[in-house]
Parts: C-alpha cells; structure tokens; sequence
C-alpha cells in the first residue's frame, strides 16, 4: 500500500458497491479538501450529501503504518498491484479531550485504476484501533 492520496476531481466519483458501515445505502461518494494541504478531507455520499466523514491517509499521522489487506479485500477491489491501493481512514473529533482519533484497522481502501473502494478490517495489524492526537500539545497515542 502507498500513501498516495485520491483527488477527485468534480465528476470523479468512488463507488463503494457495498455502501459503508451505518450507511449502506450510499454507495457513491466524493472526496473534497478540507484545507488546502489537502490533509484533511471530507468523504461526501452524492446521493444523500448530508452523509458525510472527514477522512485522512494515515502516514500523514502515523509514518510506520501498514495495511496488510486480506486476499478476500484485494479480490473484491481487483488490485493487482499494490501501488493501485489508496487507503484513507475515518477520523472522530473529540472536542471534550481537544483531539481527534484516527480509525486505523477500518480503513477506506480504494483502488486508484477502478475508483472502487471499501471499508475494510484489517486483522493483521500491530496498530491500535485508533490513534490519538491531541491538539493542546501535539501528542499521540
């Protein structure tokens, strides 16, 4: 896997075919910038815009991380090089604890060729399921 980030541009859409956990009935999706780094983006459904994550590569955060896809996961996503995989995780703002978790074993994995993607379980890991960042004093856990 790479740290490659998806850019979509206006038209370019992710097709998730199985929707994405809480909501399976969007299957369709763009990703917009946050800020203009483009650290951070937002993962929006185009057929109910309302349904919508912040999501982030993960290397940006945690540089050692690894995604082991199982052979079910790279079958479903037809990737056949490993450099077609683009892989994004979810993240949670916690306002009480001013910080923000980043989902590391539910990761979004794209395949770059097809624009098809899923959430996926990562079981091989030594990741912890999410990781911390706090934004008082830069930490993580």
């Amino acid at each position: 896997m790479n740290g490659t980030e998806v850019k979509t541009a206006t038209g370019r859409v992710l097709r998730f075919d199985e929707g994405i956990p809480g909501f399976p009935e969007a299957r369709e999706f763009v990703l917009h910038d946050l800020d203009e780094a483009g650290t951070f983006q937002v993962l929006q459904s185009v057929e109910n815009p309302e349904i919508a994550l912040v999501v982030c590569s993960p290397w940006l955060l945690v540089p050692d991380y690894e995604a082991v896809l199982s052979e079910d996961d790279e079958r479903e996503l037809a990737l056949t090089d490993p450099d077609d995989a683009v892989v994004f995780c979810a993240v949670t703002l916690d306002e009480a604890a001013r910080a923000f978790h980043l989902n590391l074993l539910g990761p979004f994995v794209v395949n770059a060729r097809t624009q098809r993607g899923r959430q996926v379980v990562l079981t091989e890991s030594g990741h912890p399921v999410r990781h911390t960042v706090h934004l008082d004093d830069d930490t993580t856990d």
